[in-house]
């Protein structure tokens, strides 16, 4: 018990960066998901020029992009606005970028330092054949320090690290669960951290509709690459991730500590939901992807003991839209759906077979019985 308790004290200081709100950059008269028109143009040339930004309400040096870039021959820069009238805009070096083949992707800039400029977005010609539409679904701006999980590094071993089998959710889960191995997870860059979960957390992924398994399968790899590379975290933030055709994925192992809720992740299970939920993109939450999370919070809930109290939407906990108006706005139905009383499955008690007596009892007994049904 002291073990635990220490745990749980202890657990917050470890960790340093988690997701927070994901549109950082606000520019006037456009919602996220942005979509810029991109023009095929020469070779080398700027197809798109965006507005600054507004000021942002917090200091930053590292800006992280992620969205869908159908083509790959464009080039995503961003300019810093000069501090002064007179003062050159400064353009951000990058540092980090991915795109996968079906077009997703995330990219990561440096400013010279710290700074509170607003930000503009150029998009330049490197080849494209034909026009394309670049959607970026979130921005953040962090500092340098926010690009690791733990305040500092831990030790690890040289020998391949191999979790507890304990770490994960059983195989007489009582729902489907695509692991780990299933969606060619990657390990995590350092041993996990063990928790004790007593709440859960609804998310959205605020990004990728996947269309079907496959594209799924895709997504959850990018969300774990831009994770680990983009973000320099540990592992996919989220414990579970549910696609629309409701197939659950396996993020982190339950039972370890997840980056879904800044600095709200001790004894804190994240699930979250594939697309959009938000205005203007309004993606549909299907009743499959409903049946998955209802089985998924009970499951959690049974198995950790915990209290409908303690079951939260992302943005009761942070400073972020997330899950989405739309989800959100279910909330309280699926807490009724997670926590409604369930009701005992009939127990089938077969019949008792029908031994006849030994004879001669018997010929009277099957003479009755012929006399009964032939009435």
């Amino acid at each position: 018990m002291i073990k635990l308790l220490l745990t749980l004290l202890l657990a917050p200081m470890l960790v340093y960066a988690q997701a927070g709100d994901e549109k950082d950059l606000v520019f006037a008269g456009q919602s996220y998901p942005l979509t810029l028109e991109v023009k095929a143009k020469s070779d080398g040339q700027v197809t798109y020029e965006g507005r600054f930004s507004e000021m942002p309400d917090k200091d930053y040096d590292v800006i992280l992009l992620q969205g869908l870039m159908p083509e790959p021959d464009i080039r995503l820069d961003l300019l810093g606005k000069g501090r002064s009238f007179f003062a050159a805009d400064v353009e951000y070096r990058q540092t980090g970028f991915r795109r996968f083949p079906n077009g997703r992707f995330w990219a990561r800039y440096k400013a010279p330092s710290t700074t509170r400029q607003p930000v503009k977005i150029l998009v330049t010609d490197l080849g494209l054949k034909n026009s394309q539409r670049l959607v970026i679904y979130a921005t953040d701006l962090l500092t340098e320090g926010e690009l690791r999980e733990r305040e500092a590094p831990v030790e690890v071993s040289t020998s391949a690290y191999v979790p507890e089998p304990d770490l994960f959710v059983p195989a007489t889960a009582p729902f489907k669960l695509y692991r780990r191995a299933d969606w060619q997870a990657q390990p995590p860059k350092e041993p996990f951290t063990r928790h004790a979960p007593y709440y859960f957390t609804l998310h959205h992924t605020q990004a990728h509709y996947p269309k079907n398994f496959d594209d799924a399968v895709v997504e959850m790899q990018f969300i774990q690459d831009f994770h680990q590379n983009g973000r320099g975290w540990n592992d996919i933030a989220y414990h579970f991730l549910i696609d629309p055709a409701g197939n659950v994925f396996e993020g982190r192992p339950i039972n370890v500590l997840g980056a879904h809720v800044k600095n709200r992740n001790t004894g804190n299970v994240g699930i979250s939901i594939m697309g959009n939920y938000h205005a203007p993109a309004h993606d549909k939450f299907t009743s499959l992807t409903q049946d998955s999370f209802v089985a998924v919070g009970r499951y959690v809930k049974d198995t950790y003991e915990i209290n409908i109290s303690s079951f939260y939407a992302h943005r009761e906990l942070g400073n972020t839209d997330c899950p989405g108006d739309d989800l959100y706005a279910k909330m309280s139905s699926l807490r009724g759906l997670v926590y409604a009383p369930q009701q005992p499955r009939p127990v089938e008690v077969p019949a008792a077979p029908v031994t006849l007596p030994a004879e001669p009892q018997a010929e009277s007994l099957r003479q009755l019985l012929y006399y009964l049904e032939t009435r």
